[in-house]
């Protein structure tokens, strides 16, 4: 059955990257007050909303979508999630 089903994409640095957008931030909630943080990441989210047979479908796709395109697989790392 063909339907429309919402990709949920998270796109993140791998462990050990040098992430200078995580520290940035980080440094400033420090300097806000907000020295209760352990660990800050960063990265990217996507939603894209994809025509599909099925929900293994839409996800091979927004899996191809990130090899591809919106993830640089040698340094990030990505996680899909649909919804239908």
């Amino acid at each position: 059955m063909s339907g429309t089903y919402l990709a949920h994409i998270r796109v993140s640095f791998k462990p050990g990257v040098h992430d200078p957008e995580s520290e940035t931030i980080d440094r400033a909630l420090n300097r806000l007050g907000f020295d209760q943080i352990a660990s800050l990441t960063s990265g990217k989210f996507f939603d894209i909303q994809i025509q599909a047979e099925s929900v293994g479908a839409a996800r091979q796709l927004a899996s191809n979508m990130c090899e591809k395109l919106l993830a640089n697989p040698v340094i990030e790392t990505y996680s899909v999630e649909i919804v239908d």
